[in-house]
């Protein structure tokens, strides 16, 4: 199995376009590896309740 020194060797080798193909693969990956934790899920369906009920509040840059 390559290191990381060596995939990030081979990596900057890659054309532009195949660097762009490769974040995307990585991104579905780690995507893929990501939980919702209990606490988060909570917090979703608490400020989904918020909003329907009309406690959303608005924020602007």
């Amino acid at each position: 199995m390559p290191t990381l020194d060596q995939v990030e060797k081979q990596v900057e080798q890659l054309t532009p376009a195949d660097k762009k193909e490769l974040l995307r693969w990585l991104e579905d990956l780690l995507e893929d590896d990501l939980e919702f934790t209990d606490e988060f899920k909570t917090k979703i369906e608490r400020a989904e309740r918020d909003i329907s009920q009309g406690r959303g509040r608005i924020v602007k840059p």
